[in-house]
Parts: C-alpha cells; sequence; structure tokens
C-alpha cells in the first residue's frame, strides 16, 4: 500500500473506502451544524486576528517588517476598528503589529488564502477550517495506516471516530470557537506518517517528506520534534535520501524568505520568549498554581519540563516506548508545559499527536486514550461549564492537566522489553 492511497480513496479496500468517505461526511455535517448554531463565535479575537493577517499579506504589506508601509498598515487596523470597536488586536498600531506578526510564514500564507478564497466572510472562513478537520482525520488515518498497516480494525476504527470525528475538545476548540491549529496537527500526522511508511522511499517520496516536515516546522514549528524520527529513518537509507528531502524541505523555506525576508525570524522568537516566561494564562495547566509568579514560576516550570523530557527518554531506552512515541512526548512536553499562553487549540496539537502515536503500541491503548478524550471532554463541559458555570478555559486547563498526569503514568506501567509496532515500522527493510 503506497503512503499515498488514504487521498486515492478508489484504490483503498472497500472497507477502508466506505470508512473514509463515512468519516469525511460526518466531520462535514457536524461541523457545519455547530458552525450554524454558533454564529457569533466568528466575531471572536482569534478569527478576527486571521482575517487581518491575510488583509495585510494581501495588500501587499509584510506583516513581519513594522517599518513596511506605516500609512497602510494604520488604515487597515482602522477599518478592523470601525467594523468591530477597539480591543486587543486593534487598540493600538503596536498591538495590531504584534498580533499580524505573531505565526510563521505558512500560518501566515494560509490566512491570506483563506481570506481570498472566502472575501472577506470569516463564516466562509468557518466553512474553511472544516478542511482542517478533514485533514486531520485524514492524516490519522494514514499514521494508523504506517503503524498498524490498515485501517480495517474494528478497535483502530473507534478509535479515529473518538480522535478525529467526535472529539468533544476539537469541535469546541477549533469548530464552536473557530480555530485553524487543526492544520499544524494534521500535517505532524502525516508527516510522522510518511516517515515510517515501510515501503522504499524513492526520490518522489523523499521530497514529499521533505516538504511535509519543512511545513509542519514552518506552520507553527511544532514539526521540529519530528526530527528525531526523520534521523532514525535517515540513518537507514542511503545519503540520496536525506539529499531528496533537504531539496524538499529547502522549497518553502525559500518560498518564506521570498515573501517575507528574514523578518519574522526576530518576531517569532520574541513571541516564543513572551509566551515562556511570563506567566500562565488561558487554558495552560500552570493557571491551576496562581501562587506560582516570578522567577519562582519559571525555576518550576522549567524543572517539571526537564523531568518530564528526561522519563520519556529514559521510557525510550528501556524499550516501554518507541521513537515516535518519545516525539510525541516531547511535543506534549512543550506545547502543554512549557509555552504558558496556550489556549486549548494549540494544546490539543500535542494532546492529538500524543494519542495518535499511541496507536504504534497497543490499538487498544490508543483507544482507550481516544474514547476517555471523548467521555472527559463531554463530562468536563457539560459540567463544568454547563453546570458549575466555570470559565471554559479552567474546565480546559483541569482536562490537559487530567491527560498528563494519565497519559504519563500508563506509559511508566508498561512492561519494560517489549517491541512497539513503531520500532518495527522503522526496521523494515525498503522494498
Amino acid at each position: 500500500m503506497r503512503w499515498g492511497d488514504v487521498l486515492r480513496v478508489s484504490r483503498l479496500p472497500l472497507p477502508e473506502r466506505k470508512f473514509i468517505v463515512l468519516g469525511i461526511a460526518v466531520i462535514i455535517a457536524t461541523r457545519l451544524s455547530v458552525i450554524v448554531a454558533t454564529p457569533r463565535t466568528a466575531d471572536f479575537l482569534d478569527p478576527r486576528i486571521y482575517q487581518g493577517v491575510g488583509q495585510t499579506v494581501l495588500e501587499g504589506v509584510n506583516p513581519y517588517d513594522y517599518s513596511d508601509r506605516p500609512a497602510l498598515r494604520a488604515r487597515l487596523r482602522a477599518d478592523m476598528a470601525a467594523a468591530h470597536g477597539i480591543d486587543d488586536f486593534t487598540r493600538t498600531q503596536q498591538s495590531w503589529d504584534y498580533y499580524v506578526s505573531g505565526n510563521p510564514p505558512a500560518s501566515t500564507a494560509l490566512y491570506a488564502l483563506f481570506e481570498k478564497l472566502s472575501g472577506g466572510s470569516r463564516f466562509g472562513w468557518r466553512l474553511l477550517f472544516i478542511l482542517g478537520d478533514i485533514a486531520l482525520f485524514l492524516g490519522l488515518a494514514q499514521l494508523i495506516k504506517a503503524t498498524r498497516g490498515s485501517i480495517e480494525n474494528a478497535v483502530d476504527q473507534a478509535g479515529i471516530i473518538c480522535l478525529a470525528i467526535i472529539n468533544p475538545v476539537l469541535i469546541v476548540a477549533g469548530c464552536a470557537i473557530p480555530e485553524e491549529k487543526q492544520f499544524q496537527t494534521a500535517l505532524m500526522l502525516w508527516s510522522a506518517a510518511l516517515v515510517l511508511a515501510p515501503v522504499a522511499p524513492g526520490a518522489r517520496r523523499a521530497v514529499g517528506i521533505g516538504f511535509a516536515l519543512s511545513l509542519s516546522v514552518l506552520f507553527k514549528l511544532l514539526g521540529i520534534f519530528l526530527v528525531p524520527l526523520w534521523l532514525a529513518r535517515a540513518n537507514r537509507e542511503k545519503l540520496s535520501f536525506a539529499a531528496w528531502c533537504a531539496l524538499g524541505g529547502i522549497l518553502p523555506v525559500i518560498a518564506a524568505f521570498a515573501a517575507f525576508g528574514d523578518h519574522f525570524l526576530g518576531a517569532l522568537i520574541a513571541r516564543g520568549v513572551q509566551n515562556s516566561v511570563l506567566g500562565a494564562e488561558h487554558a495552560s495547566p500552570w493557571v491551576l498554581l496562581p501562587w506560582l509568579e516570578g522567577s519562582a514560576y519559571v525555576a518550576v516550570k522549567a524543572a517539571v519540563v526537564s523531568l518530564f523530557c528526561a522519563v520519556f527518554a529514559a521510557l525510550l531506552i528501556k524499550r516501554r516506548i518507541d521513537l515516535l512515541n518519545l516525539c510525541a512526548g516531547l511535543t506534549v512536553a512543550f506545547v502543554c508545559l512549557w509555552l504558558d499562553k496556550g489556549a486549548m487549540n494549540r494544546m490539543n496539537i500535542g494532546i492529538v499527536f500524543a494519542v495518535a502515536a499511541l496507536s504504534s503500541l497497543s490499538g487498544r491503548l490508543f483507544l482507550g486514550f481516544s474514547a476517555a478524550i471523548v467521555l472527559l471532554g463531554g463530562i468536563g463541559y457539560a459540567l463544568g461549564v454547563g453546570v458549575l458555570r466555570l470559565r471554559l478555559e479552567i474546565v480546559d486547563a483541569a482536562l490537559t492537566l487530567t491527560f498528563l498526569a494519565a497519559y504519563l503514568l500508563v506509559l511508566l506501567g508498561r512492561e519494560p522489553g517489549m517491541s512497539p509496532q513503531g520500532w518495527q515500522s522503522l526496521r523494515t527493510s525498503t522494498r
């Protein structure tokens, strides 16, 4: 089975073809229902920021270069403020510049594309965001095929349904509250699946792997955590594999620098620092410890993240996990524990990727975590927000902390000396 066959549905075995088609249909139906039921969320801050970025690019302004066409930048801010009032986004030109430069080049390019395709309609944006859910679903299916051989097994299909289709966290923090982070999750899943695919990586496939990995870095930077997985594959292949991957990977980089120069580097570094040391906000699990602040907070956070990563390194050495799950664990440590301004949509990138990676260890483990996310997410939102009237971000922080604890404890409890299927995927001889 070729690694691209999930996209070529007609080539799939009939059971897999039916599952893929039905899954896409259910995603479209459920997301459309949520969009129609929540019209006002189109006016939330993030969708307007994305639209502002798209407008800036389409007007020929470099969003990362604050000195580029200042009069036009001021007009764009004024137009947004006139339409929606003064808020954190439009309060000052400095705040406008901060927000429109806050995402890597691939995200910025996507915003420009969506603004063009939608004709400026945020309802149109929300419809386009459904493509992210579909891409996530297909990427998850492809990763399952890479780690488990097919997606015909009922256990694997149930896990995919729970994690990618009826996941309440994904529906709330992505559809009801419009977001585009599911595209990054999809890129992580696709990239990992391409690297793990047990087929001979010819020139075209190697270029595709490099291209996908590069995009996964240039979208939200998180693809960097897949580098160990790629290095392991490159170590098993001929030098030509790395060369072709490098060719595919350099293409998006060249495009990014051609479009925006090197200005995006400084903007992203500054944003990364501000999201790491200034204190917890939004749905970060650290907001549940409000007494931790200042230098003590940074020290405790650094210690916890270091310990978390060290535990995953030890689990890999003891063969309780494979390299795919090490990459997933590092991603979770970064987005859920280190970045402290995280809303649930961003932390969910790491959570979904981590649960998907469990498929290489055990189908039942993958299904168990996927089903638990549906159950706990549904109960958490219904009870926490609906009954107790807690802030959604507090519920999200509690759900994230619960996941982190369960994730770590379950992996620590795995028996050593196992031979997970993910190891076999990397060891499979190419053909």
